[in-house]
């Protein structure tokens, strides 16, 4: 019987959909890995994506380019977790998850190909409502840091 290798890893890197999107303005690719049929009901817009479904992630992970930073989504921030520490524990340092998902980008009003209504949650968030409270939590004011953002 062979024994599995145990690798000691760091707490992932989370950033908020408002980071996200400054980290993609400068060239981060964001690495979507909900299932098709997500996808295919609503999309990220205005931004390199690279879509690899959690399911298959283990087949085509080297699919992600290890030289550019990358933000892994999911619908909630939930299986991108499961799937930036896989990336991290191939050895991936550039890597982060997004907090709180596709349902948070859409929340803030960011751009989505398709209906966005399949992806709604309420204004409220950890910061209070969804808008200047959240800004100030994700660039890092009210004694936030960017990896506790909303």
């Amino acid at each position: 019987m062979t024994e599995t290798a145990r690798k000691e890893l760091p707490e992932a890197r989370e950033v908020c959909p408002t980071t996200t999107r400054g980290l993609l303005a400068e060239g981060a690719l964001l690495v979507d890995v909900r299932e098709m049929d997500e996808v295919e009901r609503v999309a990220f817009a205005d931004c390199e994506v690279l879509n690899i479904p959690l399911s298959v992630f283990e087949q085509r992970w080297s699919e992600v380019p290890r030289e550019r930073e990358v933000v892994v989504a999911s619908a909630n921030g939930e299986a991108s977790l499961k799937a930036t520490y896989f990336l991290m524990y191939q050895g991936f340092d550039r890597v982060a998850n997004m907090k709180h998902g596709m349902v948070r980008w859409i929340d803030r009003g960011f751009p989505v190909i398709g209906d966005a209504s399949v992806s709604s949650v309420s204004g409220e968030t950890c910061c209070g409502d969804a808008g200047s409270k959240a800004d100030a939590c994700c660039s890092g004011e009210r004694g936030q840091s960017e990896t506790s953002c909303c």
